[in-house]
């Protein structure tokens, strides 16, 4: 009981069930079948300089550490592990290793080292253990100090968990050695942050301040996943400066006193596949099997060189393709935030789908069902009123976002995805607030103009709008006030805009070496505005859409005449005319704030002199993404 009390303490959620299952069920791994508890030994540092899967089977020279010794003192590296990974601390340095046993043999994933102010690699002074049960294995490292005050980082492992946390006082970073061609920060309200080493011509960069950042590991093998309570701070990136280019390693903020660090690892728990312009249209059948069933996530690069980010449908037996809902496994996180934008009808048989943006197109990325993964890359354009051409032009990736829950696609409880982890890692509180779980509701009075009209218009076919007067009336409201919403939203849009292009051109003002990311800006920003004038006699006014209804009751509501249906008909098309134009705008308007947020992101990855603005407007792109209505298409 000890032992499960220490995890429910440390790993709220569904880390605990996941531990607790980890007892029944076999490691992911190929060869290791271990027990989910943390042991903590004593070993030769020359047995664990490069670990192996057989020196950890042999464990030569190793010395257990019983359970409850919190007084011993290490003679070589401390070595503490559970079923999924492993952590070496080397000798008297700081340096930790840590190894996922879910792999093909066990691998290093990454080399953690605290940093102080300075930007060097801290010096050890003592190793003490905090705690050393079945249940967590917790050492605390005493670093050199510049000063009086007290620096250490102390290190925690948890039964079944497949990550440990660092907290750290007086360090400034945790350096994370995970060599990797692609890095990604996961987005939550727009398009993900995909770094790729071989685009980026400096050998220093910063990424925005996040939550979360991803190295996408071993050839499909592992994610190594780092989580942060703090986004207050940039993380900088250091590349290899020889071909092929790399991004070595990560410094990630202590902002806050705990930073995570996570694997996600099997066979196949990411991939990628380079797409070319003359590809678009085309079925590409990926080297790739789902390896379980969750919600991965596609992130293509535009001809742009922007991300754009979609989740693969998956096919059921009976040959449907269904999208999944967000955030629909986790009870304990209030209501299930499904993504159900519009009428279920928007997904048509054999994948085709409608959006306000695209229109109706072949729905580019899905997983068969026999689990085999493909790629129809769009020839649709990115906006409505012509713009960039949608042309996917190198890297997709794909990786698993969440879980799923609707049968026969439930994810195994064994298996974890980036939303599990940070669920497991910050808890249920930091992880609503962090996630903005709120946020992603969206926003929706009233139903749908075509909704309203196919209402309205069957009763008139059928001919009893005299015993359904009061149904009528009810879809009439409720359409207004749709159309009221939207609009309400539109402006919104608009007025963020013009305050955001005011903003841009006092920091130009301010800033003239700033001048062509401002201009860059300002020109994405402008569609808003040009996108508006160029709809607005098409959307019209709520006013327009309210004085509408009440002569539809006026002159319909009691007529049975012969052309009473085809009257019904054309007035409700005032109706629908108005909403169909609102819904392109309110979408197109989402698409260009969400690449106004990923611009800035971006920027800052090879021109600091732009930090301070970037970081401002991503703050603002993503207040302005919150809550959306239906037809803004977040999930395309």
């Amino acid at each position: 009981m000890r032992c499960l009390r220490a995890v429910f303490r440390r790993a709220p959620g569904l880390a605990a069930i996941l531990a607790c299952a980890a007892t029944a069920l076999p490691s992911a791994g190929p060869t290791l079948a271990v027990e989910p508890f943390t042991r903590l030994y004593d070993a030769p540092a020359e047995t664990v300089a490069a670990l192996s899967e057989k020196g950890l089977t042999e464990k030569r020279g190793w010395a257990a550490v019983r359970e409850g010794d919190t007084g011993h003192r290490f003679q070589g590296s401390a070595v503490f592990m559970n079923d999924k990974i492993v952590a070496v601390l080397h000798g008297d340095t700081p340096d930790v290793d840590l190894y996922s046993r879910q792999m093909e043999g066990l691998k290093c994933c990454a080399r953690l080292q605290p940093l102080g102010r300075d930007g060097t690699v801290m010096k050890r002074t003592s190793l003490a253990i905090r705690e050393n049960t079945p249940g967590c294995v917790s050492l605390e490292l005493a670093l050199e100090s510049p000063g009086d005050a007290p620096c250490h980082v102390a290190c925690e492992m948890t039964m079944g968990g497949a990550f440990i946390r660092t907290t750290a006082a007086g360090v400034a970073h945790l350096r994370v050695h995970a060599p990797c061609r692609f890095a990604v920060m996961p987005d939550f309200f727009g398009d993900d942050i995909t770094v790729d080493a071989e685009a980026i011509p400096v050998g220093r960069a910063e990424l925005p301040g996040e939550n979360f950042l991803m190295h996408m590991l071993h050839g499909g093998e592992g994610i190594l996943m780092t989580v942060s309570a703090s986004r207050e701070t940039d993380i900088g990136v250091t590349l290899s400066e020889s071909s092929p280019r790399r991004i070595v390693s990560s410094d990630i903020p202590y902002g806050k006193p705990d930073i995570w660090v996570a694997v996600l690892a099997g066979k196949g728990i990411w991939h990628e596949r380079t797409v070319a312009p003359a590809d678009a249209g085309k079925v590409l059948e990926l080297d790739w099997r789902m390896p379980f069933p969750a919600l991965w996530r596609v992130d293509w690069r535009a001809a742009d060189g922007l991300t754009d980010s979609w989740q693969m449908w998956l096919q059921h037996p009976d040959g449907k393709y269904v999208m999944q809902q967000w955030f629909g496994e986790d009870a304990a996180l209030g209501q299930s935030f499904g993504e159900e934008f519009g009428p279920r009808d928007w997904n048509k048989p054999g994948r085709k789908r409608w959006n306000p943006v695209l229109g109706s197109f072949a729905y580019p990325c899905w997983v068969d069902r026999d689990g085999r993964g493909y790629l129809q890359p769009l020839t649709k354009r990115r906006y409505a009123e012509g713009g960039e051409v949608y042309n996917f032009d190198g890297p997709a990736i794909l990786y698993p976002l969440d879980r799923v829950r609707e049968p026969p696609f439930r994810t195994p409880i064994e298996r974890l995805t980036v939303v599990d982890l940070v669920r497991m890692t910050l808890g249920v509180g930091p992880c609503r607030y962090i996630l903005d779980l709120e946020g992603q509701k969206r926003q929706a009075e009233g139903v749908a103009t075509c909704y309203a009209r196919d209402v309205i218009n069957a009763i008139y076919k059928e001919g009893t709008q005299l015993q359904n007067g009061p149904a009528i009336e009810k879809h009439l409201d409720a359409a207004v006030a749709f159309i009221r919403n939207v609009r309400e939203r539109i402006d919104e849009y608009v007025a963020f805009g013009r305050q955001t292009a005011a903003y841009l051109r006092e920091q130009k003002r301010l800033h003239p070496e700033q001048a062509p990311f401002c201009d860059e800006l300002l020109a994405i920003n402008r569609r808003l505005d040009q996108f508006f004038q160029s709809r607005k006699q098409r959307i019209y006014t709520p006013e327009y859409a309210e004085q509408a209804a009440r002569d539809f009751r006026r002159e319909l509501l009691t007529d049975t005449g012969d052309d009473a249906y085809e009257k019904c008909k054309a007035r409700m098309k005032i109706l629908t005319g108005i909403g169909g134009a609102q819904d392109g705008l309110v979408a197109s308007c989402r698409m260009i704030v969400k690449t106004l947020r990923q611009r800035c992101g971006i920027a800052m990855t090879t021109h600091p002199e732009v930090k301070d603005t970037a970081t401002e407007l991503r703050t603002r792109t993503r207040k302005m993404l919150r809550n959306p209505t239906a037809y803004e298409a977040p999930q395309h």
